[in-house]
């Protein structure tokens, strides 16, 4: 294969672990040996993509999921109501914007929660979409410096075999 198609699959591969669960992608993209400039903008990029593409297409998804279990479900008369069941994940959640609101939850998006599910989520419990595209931007371009800087500080990438 070419040089440089190679060259741009791995930009596609940091790119797209980027949109979905950031906090990979920086010491990914520090494996391929981007420098911090590449890795930030490549890192930074895919992010941005997947917070719009999951932001647009969250809301197709839920509307999706209620019809399909609309369709399925018994008639209320008939079915009794099962508890709901809190995770340690549905917790966290839970905490989260209980303590810190739309910034806790926009914080530990890229970071601890995935892209997709922070989204989700967050446009779940926060009606302003733009609003909240604009603070999971900036809070990723945040973390983005963070963790390419951390990436590229520590070169894990030594100690992984070719």
């Amino acid at each position: 294969m070419n040089d440089d198609v190679l060259h741009l699959l791995k930009i596609f591969e940091v790119a797209l672990i980027a949109s979905v669960k950031f906090a990979i992608s920086p010491f990914e993209a520090e494996r391929y040996g981007f420098n911090f400039k590449e890795a930030f903008l490549i890192t930074t990029t895919g992010g941005t993509i997947g917070i719009i593409l999951f932001s647009l297409v969250g809301e197709v998804i839920a509307f999706g999921w209620r019809k399909t279990i609309l369709f399925f479900e018994k008639p209320l008369h008939i079915q009794e109501k099962p508890k709901k069941k809190f995770t340690w994940f549905k917790r966290f959640i839970i905490r989260t914007k209980m303590r810190f609101g739309i910034f806790g939850l926009v914080i530990t998006t890229p970071s601890i929660i995935s892209i997709p599910i922070g989204a989700f989520v967050i446009h779940r419990l926060y009606k302003n979409k733009y609003r909240n595209i604009l603070f999971l931007t900036i809070s990723l371009i945040f973390w983005s410096l963070i963790l390419n800087g951390v990436a590229q500080y520590l070169h894990l990438s030594q100690y992984i075999p070719k």
